[in-house]
């Protein structure tokens, strides 16, 4: 798969997963292998991947998936309610379909991560940002390397709601953190991504500020000055 590709292609996956088809758990082992090869704060890999297979483990966490979002939309699925054929019913579908098939996921993942430097007053954003900053580049190399071998996932949080019931059903240390809940499974054959529609660059980048000027439009070096070309290796 030509990078780019991979790289604007790779997409959250529910729908699009085969829930009937059997997982590899030595393909989950190698994904796992390429995706710990990411940064992580002070190269302390503390980390923990639980892989959940058993399915009486797996309808718990669905049950405490269930819980969470229903407690968020008031206690009732509401992608029938919506405009049929809409962006929005068609996200609140897709969601919904996980909600009622985590269960049936062959494998949900848990990266979990033990921070390691001492909190100080006044740190919250510096921890936060170098806590997740040290899960999801992994996560998002797990990804890819799934991608890569016909699998899909895409990233959930809503457990999290019920971290601790999680905790004491999965026995994780209480100096650890869950980052997130990925259910992976074979993609349904034939399947094939595109790259999902982006804000333009235009609308997201500032140069040298928040209201700075537009990002100049690529163009491969041509009329650059021969300065501003960085040379290509011989390799290239």
């Amino acid at each position: 798969m030509d990078i780019d590709q991979l790289l604007t292609a790779t997409r959250s996956a529910r729908r699009s997963l085969d829930l009937d088809a059997p997982v590899d758990l030595k393909d989950i082992r190698e994904c796992l292998r390429i995706g710990l090869h990411a940064a992580n704060g002070s190269n302390q890999q503390s980390w923990r991947w639980l892989v959940i297979t058993r399915r009486p483990l797996r309808e718990k966490l669905a049950g405490l998936y269930r819980d969470a979002y229903l407690g968020k939309v008031g206690g009732q699925l509401i992608a029938g309610l919506m405009p049929s054929g809409t962006p929005e019913a068609k996200l609140m579908s897709s969601t919904e379909w996980l909600v009622e098939n985590l269960a049936r996921v062959p494998v949900l993942v848990i990266p979990c991560y033990e921070p390691t430097m001492p909190r100080v007053d006044g740190d919250e954003s510096f921890h936060l940002a170098t806590l997740y900053g040290s899960i999801f580049p992994a996560v998002w190399n797990f990804q890819l390397a799934l991608h890569t071998r016909g699998y899909g996932t895409c990233i959930t949080t809503l457990h999290l709601h019920h971290e601790e019931a999680a905790r004491e059903l999965l026995g994780i240390p209480e100096s650890f953190v869950q980052g997130c809940l990925l259910p992976v499974g074979r993609l349904r054959s034939g399947h094939v991504f595109a790259p999902a529609p982006r804000r333009g660059i235009d609308e997201v980048v500032g140069i040298n500020g928040w209201e700075g000027a537009r990002p100049p439009t690529p163009n491969c070096g041509k009329g650059l000055p021969a300065s501003r070309i960085a040379p290509r290796s011989a390799s290239a």
